[in-house]
């Protein structure tokens, strides 16, 4: 006598991360949170850039986005408040 197990399938274990964010959901929580504080005053631009670079593990791509996209609105904020106090 033999015993079908066809409706038995077995469960297949996939590679599935254990992380619950995605590196760019974790860039989206980041942003949603320090780009406001960031308009009220300009070290949050630096905070920002910081936790973006942890979240991302690249220092060197980190700080040419850094340079692209931050630091010349972060140079024009800085002197404005330090010649307009």
């Amino acid at each position: 006598m033999m015993i079908s197990q066809g409706d038995r399938r077995k469960k297949t274990i996939r590679g599935k991360s254990k992380r619950i964010y995605s590196k760019s959901d974790k860039n989206a929580i980041i942003d949603s949170i320090v780009h406001p504080l960031a308009e009220e005053h300009w070290s949050f631009v630096l905070i920002d850039s910081a936790l973006h670079a942890l979240n991302e593990q690249d220092p060197v791509q980190s700080f040419i986005k850094f340079l692209k996209y931050n630091a010349p609105e972060l140079l024009k904020r800085i002197l404005k408040e330090s010649y307009y106090g």
